[in-house]
């Protein structure tokens, strides 16, 4: 029988061993309930979101090192995850269920996992043990059999699961408030929202989804609703009538960024999954229209799935950038580092390096550029990203601004969100005002 715990580790190894490239790929669920469905999205997830931290408990356990064998491995930070993360999750269950999906060496798994189990204390962390204890809630501790490093840069990197170098990178611009907060949150279960999408108010949508046993409550934002438990909102007559999207508080400000309005013409340059996009086609209306290019047909799709399920007639998706027409309003919300959505987007932990940062920026430029390009005189552009590195942000903005004449565009705006578990992601969007 399939297991949630074995879709996980299924979904982990293929990752591992390259033939996926994202977790969604390879995390196949089916024959599954709603709720397993969820476990196992919950479990791959949270071991690649910690897996720095895992490596460095296990470590402390095994002493003749991690296994070399992957699927082993994998398991063990499987079961490792299970002990110290998941709420509720009885020992015996992590310790059992997982040793039950490796092939060899389980009496070598069966006994590690046991250990750290036993390391599990019922009581507060002490604040003065930061290198032996590791606050795992309000009254539950581990004893750390590997102590963590003196340096808090490098003992909050293995904490939160980050590399090294980013810390070192953001700590300047951040200082050790803003770097604790970023932390944090790449670390976090990050947080579902729901915007109204339509016709209905947000309080009709909530109670629509409460008649489905879904349970949310109002975010910040009044479009917003945070998802907070019950049933799934994607199982409900709602969502296939299109009344939301899932759009994240700080993805929703860059959209709205963006002046535009009844009858006007815009660009969405980089447009999958589409999220903006439909938001977008709902101000422009009535008589406005929207141009939804991305180059990847796949991507595509997803855009052409939201805009039919929202059933916004005015959005055309476009294969061949030239044929873009010129706009009122372009946004170009660009591929990026995904720095500021770390918590959200796992897998970036994997590839994320130095040199990825200006790869980019130079990307970047050129989209900005172009979207400049694709504006009409008078109108505007927004430069959004879902990174808080200011290398692809202000940098790109200036750099794109000092190389075009300077009646071409102006800065009138930017802003930069630090990423805080509970509440938002990370990012950054900046107004450019194109003169004639």
């Amino acid at each position: 029988m399939v297991t949630a715990r074995a879709c996980a580790l299924h979904a982990l190894v293929a990752l591992a061993r390259g033939r996926a490239d994202r977790l969604r790929e390879s995390l196949v669920t089916r024959g599954l309930d709603p709720r397993d469905q969820a476990f196992a999205f919950e479990l791959a997830h949270g071991v690649l979101r910690r897996r720095r931290l895992l490596d460095h408990v296990l470590t402390g356990l095994a002493h003749r090192g991690l296994p070399k064998d992957v699927q082993l491995h994998l398991a063990l930070q499987l079961g490792a995850y299970q002990l110290l993360f998941v709420a509720g999750m009885p020992a015996h269950a992590a310790v059992h269920e997982t040793v039950e999906l490796v092939r060899s060496n389980r009496g070598f798994a069966n006994a590690l996992l046991r250990k750290l189990a036993q390391a599990i204390e019922p009581r507060a962390a002490d604040p003065a043990a930061v290198t032996t204890e590791l606050a795992l809630g309000p009254e539950r501790t581990l004893l750390l059999p590997l102590a963590l490093p003196e340096d808090p840069i490098e003992r909050l990197a293995i904490v939160h699961s980050l590399p090294d170098f980013l810390l070192q990178r953001w700590r300047l611009p951040f200082g050790d408030d803003g770097l604790q907060q970023v932390a944090a949150a790449a670390s976090a279960v990050p947080d579902v929202f729901l915007r109204v999408a339509g016709a209905r108010s947000r309080g009709e949508l909530q109670a629509e989804l409460a008649a489905a046993e879904v349970v949310t409550e109002p975010a910040e934002h009044e479009l917003l609703l945070r998802w907070t438990g019950g049933g799934s909102p994607f199982a409900t007559a709602a969502y296939r009538q299109g009344a939301f999207v899932v759009q994240d508080p700080t993805a929703l400000a860059a959209a709205l960024a963006l002046p535009c309005g009844p009858g006007q013409t815009v660009v969405d340059l980089c447009a999958a999954p589409g999220t903006k996009t439909t938001l977008l086609a709902e101000r422009v209306l009535p008589g406005g229209r929207v141009f939804a290019f991305d180059p990847d047909a796949r991507r595509r799709e997803r855009i052409a799935d939201n805009v039919a399920r929202l059933r916004l007639p005015n959005v055309t998706i476009v294969a061949d950038p030239a044929r873009l027409p010129l706009a009122d309003a372009v946004l170009a919300d660009v591929p990026c580092s995904n720095s500021g959505v770390l918590g959200r987007r796992v897998e970036v932990r994997l590839r994320l390096d130095e040199h990825a940062f200006g790869e980019l920026a130079g990307l970047q430029r050129q989209l900005l550029t172009q979207a400049i390009g694709l504006c009409k005189p008078g109108g505007a552009v927004v430069y959004s990203t879902c990174s808080i590195d200011r290398e692809e942000n202000g940098e790109v903005v200036a750099a794109v601004l000092a190389a075009v004449p300077a009646r071409r565009g102006t800065l009138e705006r930017e802003q930069l969100t630090l990423p805080r578990a509970g509440l938002r992601d990370g990012g950054y969007f900046a107004v450019l005002r194109v003169g004639g």
